[in-house]
Formats: C-alpha cells, structure tokens, sequence
C-alpha cells in the first residue's frame, strides 16, 4: 500500500497493516483530499492531525477537505456508519476493529455488532467508495482472530501492507 490509495465506487476494501505502519494511511487521506472530500471515521485513536498537515503540505484547502469522526467503543463504531447515508464522498475508517477488540463487551455483542457493521459497509460501498484498516489482532486473542477474520472474509477487496525489508549493513571494522 503506498500514499496514493484508490478508493474505488462500487466496491469497498480491506487494509490490512500493522498497528504502527498506520501513518501511511495518514499520508493517503492528505494525498486523497486533495482531489476531492474525504470522510474518515477514527475507530482507533488513530488519526493524527500533525501528520496530515505535513502530508498536505500545510494547504488548508486540503486540510478542510476532511470531515473527521472518532469511535471509542464498537456501539459507537456502528453508530457511526448506521448513521452515514450513501453519497458522493469516499469513506475511510481507521483501525476499525480496535473498538471490537475491547473484551467489557460480551464477544455475542461483539459479533452482532460486526455483522451489523458488515451490511453497512456494503451499503456504503455503494457510494463513492469506501475503505477499512483493520490491524490483525494477536495469535494469543483466538476471540479477536475470529472477528478479524469474520471481517477479512467479507471484503470485497484486500489489501496487505507489508513493510520494506530492512536493508542489510554492513559494519565496518575501523
């Protein structure tokens, strides 16, 4: 995945990174405002405001642009997209599983909840385009693997960051 991120009408796509690569998708909001309004949904206290302002080059055009909303917890998450008519401006949620991961909440609830989630991303993909991140959860978490994973079958579309290999250095004796 690199800063320009296609986000495509019709359809909607899973980007799947980990939790600290997320700044590339901050670049990719700036770099997608500056073509057109950009709705992102903040799900995991993601969406820092320094970077994207870099990224924009401090343009304010760009900048305002973006309509920013935050969830803390999953009912909120789903508030959100419930509430969030079909339209002509694309749609980006950030780390959207980081509020279903949340274990006060009764993994039933949290299911119901995702495919809640699930039928509003497929109604809202039929706008103007709409994208999700999601971070996968670890191994040891086999309740927050299956929502991952209930998530990652549904996408129309996925895709992976993976991070550059470290280059190789050589030391140098003296």
């Amino acid at each position: 995945m690199d800063m320009h991120l296609d986000l495509r009408p019709k359809q909607w796509s899973l980007l799947i990174s980990p939790r600290q690569k997320q700044v590339h998708l901050l670049v990719a909001i700036a770099y997608l405002a500056q073509s057109s309004p950009l709705i992102v949904f903040d799900c995991g206290r993601q969406f820092d405001s320094s970077v994207v302002a870099r990224a924009a080059h401090g343009r304010p055009e760009i900048i305002n642009r973006i309509k920013i909303q935050r969830a803390f917890i999953c009912y909120e998450a789903v508030k959100l997209l419930e509430q969030t008519p079909v339209g002509e401006t694309p749609i980006l949620v950030l780390d959207f599983l980081s509020t279903f991961y949340d274990e006060n909440v009764k993994l039933g609830t949290r299911k119901f909840l995702l495919e809640s989630s699930l039928r509003h991303f497929q109604r809202l993909s039929r706008g103007a385009g709409l994208a999700v991140s999601a971070c996968p959860p670890p191994d040891t978490n086999q309740d927050a693997m299956g929502l991952f994973e209930s998530l990652r079958s549904a996408a129309s579309n996925i895709l992976i960051y993976e991070p550059p290999a470290a280059p190789a250095t050589q030391l140098g004796l003296f």
